[in-house]
């Protein structure tokens, strides 16, 4: 069994391991990143295909506003980045029946949520319950939570939809940004920021056990090329993995095993939902929606379809690749539908929001997060009551054992590729503390 000793482990090379590993290599600590799969980047998969006219994002796609953690790397790197147009068409059993930014129908509904419903928290169907706003309204609303956070409106939290809008508005939330080079960009950005970073992470490397006591830490792995064991012994220990791994039954495939337990952290982490999504971007010969005057300048077509409600241009640039999104509760329908049946159900959705054919796609791009063992979703969401999970995910367990991520971010960007950065940078900054 082979055995390589160092400071700190880290757990997963997604944005947040990558975050947590140059923040302690820069000041002299030896670190060792394990990642199961083999890649870097977690949920940032960007598809750079010859033949499309930009790169394809299989997951985290748009820069939510103006975070630091990301602009600082975009201007770092010398990248380009670009505002995505805002402008929405809503439509409605095929009628145009608003054209708007983005979330401003439903705008109305959820800045009302700010007022007191008389008791701590609630789940959003239930605010939408008392609402007073019309039936209309809070449709368009439950189109806008369920789509963007990925949730069901009858689990969601009031409360943390409230602290995730407050904490959007400090960083121009409502604007949305692409990088042109592609969202992996950022992650080659933060992997080159790792001094040795080639010695540092390792990939292919299937974590299935942590075992630790105070200050002295076992990680045992497998390598997913050749099944060999290997064991990485350390001092404290990272966690970025996704809260669906966290979630996963012992002895399942990516799940990983804790000796002791760390209760409470497990227990936080089953109180928090994995939102679902499947999304796919669409490659044709051209970009034929161009020829309908009333789509010109559209970013996002928002309807109330039953399955991809969802789509996005790459407006202000025209380029011939649709990207439709379905999430929330009408994801779960797809839960054991093959790669073959999405792709039917998204272009039926497609014909039926437009009211037309649709030219074959001559390409399809799709990645299920939720069938990956080493994701098992998308990102995660707040159920009501459930707000204070996230400190506890966030807090370290005897000085030892440490958990990143999006899931663990406490200031109302969780869900978010800069609150995942964030909280590598403050996962890394407590263990050096606690040393």
């Amino acid at each position: 069994m082979k055995r390589t000793d160092c400071d700190l482990a880290i757990i997963g090379a997604g944005v947040s391991g990558l975050a947590a590993a140059a923040t302690l290599g820069r000041v002299g600590k030896t670190v060792r990143c394990l990642e199961a799969a083999d890649r870097v980047g977690g949920r940032i998969l960007t598809v750079h295909d010859p033949l499309a006219p930009l790169p394809i994002e299989l997951g985290a796609e748009f820069v939510h506003g103006r975070p630091p953690e990301t602009w600082n790397l975009i201007r770092s790197a010398g990248l380009t980045a670009y505002e995505h147009s805002s402008q929405a068409l809503h439509i409605d059993r095929h009628r145009v029946i608003a054209s708007k930014e983005v979330g401003e129908i439903a705008d109305k509904v959820l800045s009302q949520m700010a007022k007191p419903a008389g008791k701590k928290d609630e789940s959003f169907e239930d605010y939408l319950g008392r609402s007073r706003q019309g039936a209309d309204a809070k449709s368009w609303a439950s189109v806008q939570v369920e789509g963007f956070n990925a949730a069901r409106k009858d689990v969601i939290s009031v409360a943390s939809l409230i602290q995730d809008a407050e904490a959007a508005e400090q960083i121009d939330g409502d604007r949305a940004f692409r990088i042109m080079n592609g969202y992996d960009a950022i992650v080659n950005s933060l992997l080159r920021s790792i001094p040795d970073y080639s010695s540092v992470v390792q990939l292919s490397s299937v974590v299935t056990r942590v075992k630790w006591r105070r200050n002295f830490v076992d990680v045992e792995y497998n390598s997913a090329l050749d099944g060999e064991n290997g064991r990485l012994r350390c001092r404290k220990v990272i966690v970025t993995v996704p809260l669906g791994v966290l979630q996963a039954a012992l002895r399942g495939p990516g799940a990983i095993e804790f000796d002791p337990e760390p209760s409470g952290i497990l227990k936080a982490a089953r109180s928090l939902q994995f939102g679902k999504v499947y999304r796919m971007t669409l490659r044709f010969r051209s970009a034929f929606w161009e020829q309908d005057q009333k789509m010109k300048r559209v970013g996002f077509l928002i309807s109330k379809d039953p399955q991809f409600f969802a789509w996005w241009t790459m407006h202000p640039i025209i380029a011939p690749l649709l990207t439709g999104w379905c999430a929330g509760s009408a994801a779960e329908q797809f839960i054991s539908s093959d790669r073959a049946a999405i792709i039917d159900a998204a272009l039926g959705s497609l014909k039926r929001i437009l009211k037309r054919a649709i030219p074959r796609p001559e390409s399809v791009y799709f990645h299920d997060w939720q069938a990956d063992p080493f994701f098992r979703g998308a990102y995660s969401y707040t159920p009501a009551h459930a707000l204070g999970a996230h400190e506890t995910l966030a807090t370290p367990v005897d000085g030892t054992l440490l958990f990143a991520g999006e899931a663990t971010e406490t200031k109302g960007h969780s869900g978010t590729v800069h609150g995942a950065i964030a909280s590598g940078m403050r996962a890394a900054k407590l263990a050096l503390a606690s040393h």
